[in-house]
């Protein structure tokens, strides 16, 4: 009966503990850091969270790659023209890397996962897309 008592005290913190966890980083999604905007992108299932990512012209932000899978790695790949912001960086399962995104003109720039096993579909292929749409100042 204590050891059933325990195992329902424990399984009941730990799901507070998640639902807390939960809270304090949605609140990071659109946080700022000085004037610089910090976007929080998840990584996980195959699919990029949120897909979407809009900015303004001209303006420097950061993005929180947070990969929530537990074991496999992704990356986020994001070519743009002239070189304006190539981006190329891996996140390991569980890990997170800010990348810090330099102004850039307005625009639609696609980013991708470009990880793939070998005789398997890519992340890409996958659904592992999005966009980065800076919006006009």
């Amino acid at each position: 009966m204590k050891h059933a008592l325990r195992g329902a005290i424990a399984s009941g913190l730990l799901q507070i503990l998640l639902l807390l966890a939960s809270l304090v980083s949605a609140s990071w999604l659109y946080a700022d850091q000085g004037d610089i905007r910090v976007i929080e992108v998840k990584l996980g299932g195959y699919r990029f969270m949120p897909q979407e990512i809009q900015l303004v012209a001209g303006q420097p932000a950061i993005l929180r790659l947070v990969n929530t899978d537990s074991i496999t790695p992704h990356n986020f790949t994001m070519i743009a023209p002239d070189d304006a912001a190539d981006i190329n960086v891996d996140v390991l399962g569980g890990e997170s890397v800010d990348v810090q995104l330099k102004p850039l003109p307005a625009g639609r720039y696609s980013f991708y996962c470009g990880n793939k096993l070998m005789f398997m579909k890519s992340h890409r292929e996958k659904g592992m897309e999005g966009a980065l749409v800076v919006a006009p100042e």
